[in-house]
């Protein structure tokens, strides 16, 4: 990403901190696009119409996702592979440059003129890898018929919708906050949340999951065997990797590792905003949004964390009795008879 941009002009944005900071000052909101909800202005129009003619190469390598479900843990095994384990390589840079978030404006200026995510991967040298949370249908359909590879990784609903909880009310210069789990749940559950529905999402990758480029994860099996998902995602993606650089990767690849190393752990990012910020005196909040939960303040780093627990049930400790029953029977519907379950 360095390279498409300029080495200067890249220095300019760190030292300015201008990625994770909002593009425009206009009121936070949601726009609905095809059925699906996308919050603005982080996200727009344009953009989105862009992925319709955008071109895709076939060694580029996609991780694709619901928000929550695993993202970040998955782009860091894929990096790391795509590196062939040359772990000082990986570290140089934050894997959120690494792997660009396509159809989001990781960084903005208008005094720089950046170009749109989307515009930049562009420019990048081959192999891309990109990161997107767009659901199948608002993908660039390119990717498909260049037969681009796809990682996709899913997540038990519950334990999606308690870290998206979470990862709302620590962005809420971005994202709506909400006072309250029960409200929430119910936004989420309903389809009212930044990509829509879980199960849709879900279900278009898990229906294509047997096409050759395609490889559908699940957050458990990498929380109960992470070195056996290493080893399929090298394969998946053509590397022919040692048994050393496979455990290499893994050990790279744990929580407990991904969240203590400043290139793998988001925070590094959202800190520095956080420092930036501070240290001006400027007002990042946009009109319109409810106010962040801890103070006057974007990201607090004493409070919140991006990699929060990386934990497999921890929805028990969140969902009362009827909550359960009622995301019970809601799985049941919406999974019913098409084979995928947690």
């Amino acid at each position: 990403m360095e390279e498409a941009i300029g080495k200067e002009t890249f220095k300019k944005i760190w030292d300015q901190a201008l990625f994770f900071r909002p593009g425009s000052k206009e009121p936070i909101g949601m726009m609905e696009v095809e059925g699906v909800p996308f919050p603005t202005p982080f996200i727009n129009m344009k953009t989105l119409d862009a992925m319709k003619t955008w071109e895709a190469r076939p060694d580029d390598v996609f991780v694709v996702s619901y928000p929550k479900s695993g993202t970040t843990w998955t782009q860091e095994v894929v990096s790391a592979i795509c590196y062939k384990g040359d772990l000082d390589e990986v570290n140089k840079s934050h894997s959120n440059f690494r792997i660009p978030f396509m159809e989001a404006p990781m960084i903005s200026s208008d005094e720089l003129k950046i170009p749109p995510t989307h515009e930049i991967i562009g420019k990048m040298k081959s192999p891309r890898t990109i990161k997107s949370h767009l659901p199948g249908h608002l993908l660039p359909p390119d990717i498909m018929k260049k037969k681009s590879r796809i990682v996709y990784v899913a997540r038990n609903p519950k334990d999606v919708a308690v870290s998206y909880f979470y990862f709302h009310n620590m962005n809420p210069s971005i994202f709506k906050s909400y006072p309250t789990w029960d409200e929430f749940l119910q936004d989420f559950n309903n389809g009212k949340v930044y990509s829509g529905t879980w199960w849709e999402h879900y279900l278009y990758f898990w229906n294509i999951r047997h096409e050759s480029n395609v490889l559908f994860l699940k957050f458990e099996d990498m929380k109960r065997d992470l070195r056996g998902v290493v080893q399929k995602t090298a394969d998946f993606l053509g590397y022919k990797l040692s048994s050393d650089v496979i455990d290499k990767i893994t050990d790279h690849c744990t929580f407990e590792n991904m969240k203590s190393n400043p290139m793998t752990n988001p925070d590094t990012l959202f800190k520095h905003v956080a420092a930036v910020i501070a240290a001006s005196g400027e007002n990042m909040s946009p009109p319109g949004h409810a106010g962040p939960p801890h103070g006057d303040k974007q990201f607090d780093a004493s409070k919140d964390s991006f990699m929060r627990k990386g934990k497999v049930g921890d929805w028990r400790n969140h969902f009362t009795v009827a909550q359960n029953q009622a995301m019970d029977a809601l799985i049941e519907d919406k999974l019913k008879g098409t084979g995928l379950k947690f």
